[in-house]
């Protein structure tokens, strides 16, 4: 039993990190051709459309198919039609139609596959992994990430410059058929299943209803909502900032990248040795506080060594406040409502991304980026202690 979990748990952990690994070196290699050729917000803003809007459209429903099938092949299928489509559209790119919106369309497509591949996988963990190793198989899931995020803009970087946007979708189809090699050796315990009903409709209504009967879990939501829109900007414009303020080589937009990821590395490497997380939400408060404050200081006219070492501190928090929020949910959500449940959370997290940047994107190209930074960095840090505030005197009131 015990060899029987730990291969799994291997498997999984090869699969999702070969997939992380030819997926962002595509989102970084069309985030950073967009923003060479454009130098636009309006364009980073299309990005972001292109790149969250679809997981949105399909999230939900990918949850009900996450409780409702088989959660490994639910991922094998997504990943494997994403990649034949990335194949096809980067083929027209190349021969048919040189147009920037052909890229968008790569995006779009990769967005419609991470949308139904991310509930299935996160509510997968838990069906192979004991609940007293979530913890440290979520850190280490974080690291391994972490890595693979760290060598992947130095990939895109370096093919880019010197190969074309082409070979990187050779890369990404050869980690993704690698990636679902591994899966298929994955072999999970069966599972109780949500009961089929007449109508996806109905069983996305009674996910939606169970989270909003939790008041625990409905303020958790809210505030992961109010979160991530503040997130968004050093997240979706930071490429463009380090563009518009430090210069418009890629070697700038490669250290921007690795400063993140290597204190990403970081984070995953506190949260692997926290044998078990007692405190899930108040870890999260941290991150967030933590990440609120590395924006703030990340939007200050200053030297770019210095905004890239604030940039290697939000690294350090992002995956605490990451694997904080995917245990919590892993440890209370009941396994019949857990797809659903991962859906609106990634929803509320990365999928909230494309509305908040139908404001940031415009604005962007009126006032300088360092000002939205500092505003919305000082608000996450407000947020956060008020959340945490909140759950405390909520806590205190249940006992």
């Amino acid at each position: 039993m015990q060899s029987a979990w730990r291969g799994n748990a291997a498997r999984y952990l090869i699969s999702q990190n070969l997939f992380v690994f030819g997926s962002s070196t595509v989102t970084f290699a069309i985030l950073w051709y967009l923003a060479l050729k454009t130098a636009s917000g309006a364009w980073m803003t299309y990005a972001s459309l292109a790149g969250t809007l679809p997981a949105i459209l399909i999230s939900l429903f990918a949850g009900v198919w996450a409780d409702r099938c088989s959660r490994k092949w639910l991922v094998i299928g997504a990943s494997a039609i994403v990649t034949v489509l990335t194949l096809i559209l980067a083929v027209v790119f190349l021969t048919v139609d040189h147009s920037l919106w052909v890229l968008l369309a790569i995006s779009a497509v990769r967005s419609f596959g991470n949308g139904v591949e991310m509930p299935a996988a996160n509510a997968l963990l838990p069906e192979i992994v004991p609940k007293e190793q979530l913890t440290r198989m979520n850190g280490l899931n974080q690291i391994v990430m972490s890595l693979m995020l760290l060598m992947s803009p130095l990939l895109a970087g370096w093919i880019l410059g010197d190969a074309g946007i082409f070979w990187i979708f050779i890369v990404d189809a050869t980690t993704a058929l690698l990636a679902i090699l591994a899966l298929l050796r994955l072999d999970p315990p069966k599972r109780k299943r949500a009961p089929v009903t007449d109508s996806n409709w109905q069983e996305l209504k009674s996910g939606l209803t169970a989270v909003v009967h939790n008041h625990t879990l409905a303020v958790f939501m809210a505030f992961v909502a109010l979160a991530y829109i503040l997130i968004t900007p050093s997240s979706q414009l930071s490429t463009l900032y380090v563009k518009r303020t430090f210069g418009s080589g890629v070697w700038a937009l490669t250290f921007n990248e690795l400063a993140w990821t290597v204190g990403a590395s970081l984070g995953g490497l506190y949260i692997v040795l926290n044998k078990q997380l007692k405190a899930p939400l108040n870890t999260m408060v941290i991150g967030f506080f933590g990440s609120g404050i590395a924006f703030f200081a990340m939007g200050l006219v200053e030297p770019f060594w210095v905004y890239l070492f604030f940039m290697f501190v939000s690294g350090i928090f992002y995956p605490i406040m990451q694997a904080a929020q995917t245990i919590y949910l892993q440890e209370t959500v009941s396994p019949e409502l857990m797809g659903r449940t991962f859906s609106l959370w990634q929803i509320l997290s990365t999928g909230i991304y494309p509305i908040a940047m139908l404001g940031y994107g415009p604005l962007a190209d009126v006032i300088p980026i360092g000002p939205i930074f500092v505003v919305t960095g000082l608000a996450l840090a407000v947020a956060a202690t008020i959340f945490y505030w909140q759950h405390r005197r909520s806590a205190t009131n249940a006992d």
